[in-house]
């Protein structure tokens, strides 16, 4: 399948799954981007980044308190980078 089908296929199939709620919550938040310029797009991007690896950072913490701060860096390091996506 070639990936513009493919993309499209996806697409129609999420929005199936949504709930109306749902398809209105996601409808108001893709206005919103769309009305931010780039670099506000960027800046939301690298604090949604930051949040995720903190996020990730106290999760590890959290459940092996033993480790080092370099040993919780290496497993975000590790979950971002492996982490299989769709």
């Amino acid at each position: 399948m070639r990936a513009r089908s493919r993309n499209a296929f996806v697409s129609t199939m999420v929005a199936k799954a949504l709930s109306e709620h749902e398809r209105a919550a996601q409808a108001h938040q893709s206005a919103i981007y769309r009305a931010m310029t780039l670099q506000q797009r960027i800046e939301q991007a690298l604090r949604m980044n930051a949040t995720m690896r903190r996020l990730l950072a106290m999760g590890f913490q959290n459940r092996h308190p033993e480790w080092t701060e370099a040993q919780i860096r290496r497993a975000v390091a590790d979950r971002i980078l492996y982490t299989k996506t769709g």
